[in-house]
């Protein structure tokens, strides 16, 4: 029973808080409690906010991963927007006021319940903008906050097409992408950059992103242009990690979910598979056998009962119950004797069927636990 815990939420005792936060974060990220989450979505989001209000470091990150793991068990809906119109008065306002190393668990609370509950394009950019100005701020950031902004502004990217983006909003992202990969050192802000560009050739939009347009005849000689200017800043592992934006990089990758699969073919995919596993962390396969939403997302049918090996469809039942039993005749006279042949002997028909039986399920148990185990990890 999680129901207490939300009542200790409103606890005076900070220690009673971060516990039932605990609790309740580790439900919602290890089981799809949709019932739970669509009858207190409401209750919960508002005792999280009070606890941003006034709690410790450790109880703000609880609250912030609980509303995003709310947002995300409830999918995109009513529900989940009106925490989205909510979030967008309450989170920024704690971005500019927390302490820097806050900033990286609002940023992706911020993220998670943009790219679930937002309606449209327009909402998703409100976000993307709340982030942006919050990376070109006159205050130098620590690499950690820079390459988690540059991340989380390319997950919401991930979720948008080219024609819905502004003409005017983003013509300094190139820029400031080559900027960082020129000045900082940092393994993650260069993963982070590189993928932001990545998602930025695929989406098919460069004149949105810089003010190069005039300079160059099409969109083609902009990109050669961008990879030139790449090319000269990247050195040793940079030079390796930029391998990617060339046009004939392979993306694709699959993830296996016991006997069903997920073809990524694209770096939007990929971006956004990635950062929900991370985000769910050993959560994730429960919640894409369960979670209706990413399994909308993903394109995910999870196999229950069927499965395909060489083009033959077949069919795995397991019976709810099952004995060895067997007919013998027994003469009267040596039935004594018998029995215990029949009974003991490690040989026996009996034995023999009882081992073949355990034989069975513990194949069966083998191939349940395989439908509950992710096998093959994405680049």
């Amino acid at each position: 029973m999680v129901s207490p815990y939300l009542e200790d939420l409103l606890s005076k005792k900070s220690s009673v808080r971060e516990r039932a936060l605990e609790i309740l974060v580790e439900e919602f990220e290890t089981h799809v409690r949709y019932e739970l989450a669509e009858n207190h979505f409401f209750t919960m989001v508002y005792q999280c906010k009070n606890c941003l209000k006034r709690g410790s470091a450790l109880e703000i990150d609880l609250a912030l991963h609980l509303i995003a793991l709310v947002v995300l068990t409830l999918g995109a809906g009513d529900n989940a927007h009106e925490v989205y119109e909510d979030s967008l008065v309450f989170l920024p306002r704690l971005l500019i006021k927390s302490k820097l190393s806050l900033a990286i668990n609002v940023i992706e609370c911020l993220s998670i319940v943009t790219i679930v509950a937002a309606r449209d394009f327009a909402e998703t950019e409100i976000s993307m903008e709340i982030i942006w100005k919050f990376m070109n701020q006159e205050s130098k950031l620590p690499s950690s906050v820079i390459a988690a902004a540059i991340s989380n502004w390319a997950l919401l990217l991930s979720a948008t097409d080219r024609w819905s983006i502004s003409h005017q909003l983003w013509k300094g992202l190139i820029p400031y992408l080559l900027k960082q990969l020129e000045e900082d050192d940092d393994e993650h802000v260069i993963v982070a950059s590189i993928e932001a560009l990545a998602l930025i050739f695929e989406n098919g939009s460069l004149q949105k992103f810089s003010f190069l347009k005039g300079k160059y005849s099409s969109t083609k000689s902009m990109k050669d242009g961008i990879m030139e200017q790449l090319k000269r800043v990247c050195n040793g592992t940079k030079q390796n990690t930029s391998k990617i934006l060339e046009d004939d990089y392979d993306k694709t990758s699959t993830l296996t979910l016991g006997r069903s699969r997920i073809t990524i073919s694209t770096w939007s995919q990929l971006k956004q598979v990635n950062y929900i596993r991370r985000f769910l962390g050993y959560g994730f396969t429960n919640h894409m056998m369960e979670n209706e939403h990413l399994q909308n997302v993903f394109r995910f049918a999870p196999a229950t009962t069927e499965c395909s090996v060489d083009s033959d469809d077949f069919e795995l039942n397991k019976p709810e119950f099952e004995k060895v039993c067997f007919r013998v005749f027994i003469p009267e006279v040596r039935s004594r004797k018998c029995a215990k042949r029949i009974h003991m002997s490690p040989s026996s028909l009996l034995n023999k069927g009882k081992t073949k039986l355990r034989n069975k399920y513990r194949s069966f148990a083998e191939e349940t636990k395989a439908g509950y185990i992710v096998d093959e990890e994405l680049d």
